[in-house]
């Protein structure tokens, strides 16, 4: 069997699995260590005008006379910028030097397709030539098929690699290994069949996954949370991020790098407010639980938090109290490896293009930060050249 053939049975297994963290797989000492980043997708376009609120700004507030956030209730972090009211239970991390913003964000020849600008954040190619996801490609240089997982019903391209596609986990109460029928056979052949080179590198990931199963399940059978989540499907996810994580640690390190998940729709053409409101206050109050948690397990040295969504909104309020797709946009970060602050400028609300904040740090900056300095990888050969950062990461 072949080096591609290997893989396609081992994606067969991965895609296979029913709540089964990547982890277990994971392919050998040099493809583990100890940090995980776990990214969230706010999808549909989140506005982050009303998310780090330009408040002193006399041009916002001009532009958006029934969905603006008052000043009265911004949480202030300085002269220019403050947080919507609905991240309040963020605000203790904010104080902690834990919580990172990071301000007009883009790339070059902005899309405002959805699809379009998803893919281009997801592969990090604004060129759209590639079919590859960024995260497949951490990946393929690390050498684990299983170094990633999405925590979620499907996975995500971002998670897609050249020879196979990284699991997606829908339940951690449902982990367990299940082969479609007529793989058994072939699959056992994969395993007991004499290998040479990266298929016994494989060989071993895959027997490596099988010997800890039985472990982890128990770990995360074990597993007590450290905080109270809320009673939503964020949180859930959340929650199930936490256990993953603790349960690797008990088992032995961390070998997933990256965990992500999605939250949404942002997708806020009419009635804003109500929609956005009620999501970032999801958001916080999901975080706020995780980093509690992750605290308690003694897991919060190991973990950063990093979050972007596809584009941002209009500056101007369309006819429906909502608004319709931008450009540039925030992002933001925490835990205790981030440098807290907000990195860039406020939004030049004077100088826009066709009606939307210009984009001035290149996502790509942002993604080879968190690869770099906190997963100790090359950034340049995961995202095909060289970005700047805006130094959200502490070291």
């Amino acid at each position: 069997m072949d080096r591609r053939d290997f893989l396609k049975i081992s994606a067969i297994a991965a895609a296979s699995i029913s709540g089964m963290p990547g982890f277990l797989a994971r392919a050998a000492a040099v493809a583990g260590g100890d940090k995980t980043l776990v990214v969230i997708q706010l999808t549909g376009g989140n506005d982050g005008l009303n998310t780090l609120i330009p408040y002193s700004n006399g041009a916002y507030y001009a532009a958006r006379p029934n969905i603006a956030i008052t000043k009265g209730d911004v949480l202030t972090l300085s002269g220019d910028l403050g947080m919507h009211p609905a991240l309040k239970p963020l605000m203790g991390l904010w104080d902690q030097g834990q919580l990172a913003w990071m301000e007009n964000v883009g790339y070059p020849n902005p899309n405002r397709s959805h699809f379009a600008s998803m893919a281009i954040w997801h592969t990090a190619d604004p060129s759209q030539a590639s079919s590859e996801g960024w995260i497949g490609r951490i990946s393929e240089q690390i050498g684990d098929p299983f170094c990633a997982s999405n925590v979620g019903n499907a996975t995500p391209l971002a998670l897609i690699a050249r020879d196979y596609s990284l699991p997606s986990i829908d339940s951690v109460d449902g982990f367990q290994l299940k082969l479609p029928a007529g793989v058994q056979l072939a699959f056992d052949s994969m395993l007991t069949s004499p290998r040479d080179g990266e298929a016994a590198y494989l060989q071993g990931a895959t027997r490596s996954m099988l010997k800890h199963t039985a472990a982890v399940q128990a770990n995360i059978g074990k597993y007590k949370a450290g905080a109270t989540y809320p009673d939503s499907k964020f949180a859930v996810q959340m929650k199930d991020i936490a256990r993953l994580i603790a349960a690797s640690s008990s088992n032995g390190g961390t070998g997933q790098r990256v965990l992500y998940t999605s939250l949404g729709s942002f997708d806020t053409h009419a009635g804003q407010r109500a929609d956005q409101d009620k999501l970032l206050g999801e958001l916080a109050a999901g975080l706020k639980a995780f980093y509690a948690d992750l605290e308690a397990q003694g897991l919060a040295e190991n973990v950063v938090v990093m979050g972007f969504s596809e584009f941002g909104r209009r500056v101007a309020e369309n006819g429906s109290a909502g608004t319709d797709h931008g450009e540039g946009s925030v992002m933001f970060a925490l835990g205790r490896g981030v440098k807290g602050g907000i990195h860039g400028s406020s939004p030049d609300l004077e100088a826009l293009h066709d009606g939307d904040i210009v984009y001035k740090q290149d996502f790509r900056g942002v993604y080879a930060e968190g690869l770099s300095k906190w997963l100790g990888l090359n950034a340049q050969s995961v995202l095909g050249g060289d970005f700047k950062g805006p130094g959200w990461l502490a070291s």
